[in-house]
């Protein structure tokens, strides 16, 4: 590869372009040589915008100057910048690790600008919690489940001898008893057994995202405004629509609870670079937002919101943490940030095709 006189070899280009550490190659005349998928996330701009332009026309103020780079250059040697900041025409990213090295390319000195910020490592944390909460919610409601069984057997028994000892006039109760015993039997085997699983196939998420609006506006009676922000551009997701339907559903429903009927619900698609689910990392995923302006989550519930019999205005029992174990079986996850005005559950799902999913 070529750019702007440099030959960029294909190594560095393979090796560098997938990380999740940001990467960005400059020339002595602070212009923009190279940048991962990373750093075009983090800079909002892609390379081929980029590619030739000065730096500092990216990176519009903060603590990489020009004054930096140049004496990096003129030192031929490594910097280390702790707790830096970065400002973009987009963006304030403050808490980044940033590293300068000097380099040679093809006898060509560069720079490499290494970025890692404290935002990306808190999300991978996050993620990771978030991995954790979904096994442990797993595991909880299977152990309630057993629990449950032994009890239930006893009365159902219990109803059935006492069918044998009272009128017939009083036997209809028993009956009851018995009847509704088998129900939530069958409830709690379904809880111990895994669930179907769902054949996936090529579905446009903004199908799924209308089918939910739909049902929501049926049942606010339009009181709800809900804003739809696509990206019309997003390939088909190879998914099981049944399951990330109803976890769409249930964080629409969640949000129409936080606004109390009446506030406004957002909701948005994007394509997303370089995103991590615990140690995977996908190249490009999908992100489906959901976004209210209630009050926001409680300090005390954002750790735990997707335990289940956890409870509040952002969440309903059971349904945040089948929410998650669904989009899970898509190899996905959901995320959160909820502040007052503004909470937004975030639906990442990867773009897999047939062949990478048999692999």
């Amino acid at each position: 590869m070529n750019y702007n006189g440099a030959m960029i070899p294909i190594q560095i280009d393979n090796v560098y372009r997938l990380l999740q550490t940001s990467i960005v190659m400059v020339d002595e005349s602070l212009r923009i040589l190279w940048l991962n998928d990373a750093a075009e996330a983090l800079l909002a701009q892609s390379l081929r915008r980029v590619q030739t332009q000065p730096l500092m026309s990216v990176l519009v103020a903060g603590d990489v100057t020009e004054e930096i780079l140049h004496q990096c250059f003129q030192q031929k040697g490594q910097w280390q910048m702790e707790d830096a900041t970065l400002v973009t025409a987009q963006e304030e990213w403050q808490g980044c690790h940033i590293s300068l090295n000097y380099q040679h390319l093809e006898h060509t000195p560069v720079i490499l600008l290494e970025i890692m910020c404290a935002r990306e490592q808190m999300s991978i944390r996050k993620e990771y919690q978030l991995l954790d909460q979904n096994k442990v919610s797993l595991s909880m409601v299977r152990n309630l489940a057993h629990e449950i069984k032994n009890p239930l057997s006893g009365l159902r028994g219990a109803a059935q001898l006492l069918a044998r000892k009272v009128p017939e006039n009083l036997a209809r109760y028993t009956e009851v008893i018995v009847s509704e015993a088998d129900r939530l039997q069958t409830l709690v085997d379904r809880m111990l057994t895994p669930a179907k699983v769902e054949k996936r196939k090529e579905t446009n998420i903004h199908s799924l995202t209308e089918r939910a609006i739909e049902v929501v506006e049926l049942q606010t009676d339009n009181k709800v405004t809900i804003v739809r922000d696509y990206d019309p551009s997003l390939p088909e997701l190879n998914i099981a629509p049944e399951q990330v339907y109803q976890s769409l559903l249930n964080l629409m429903n969640n949000a129409c609870e936080a606004v109390s009927f009446e506030g406004e619900i957002t909701l948005r698609t994007r394509a997303v670079h370089q995103h991590s689910i615990g140690p995977k990392q996908f190249r490009i995923m999908a992100r489906i937002d959901v976004e209210d302006n209630g009050p926001g989550i409680s300090d005390e519930l954002k750790d735990v919101i997707f335990f289940p019999t956890i409870s509040g205005k952002q969440s309903s029992g059971l349904g945040l943490g089948i929410a998650q174990s669904l989009i899970r079986q898509n190899d996905g996850i959901i995320e959160y940030e909820s502040a007052p005005g503004k909470t937004c559950f975030s639906i990442y799902l990867p773009f897999i095709n047939k062949t990478e999913e048999q692999t």
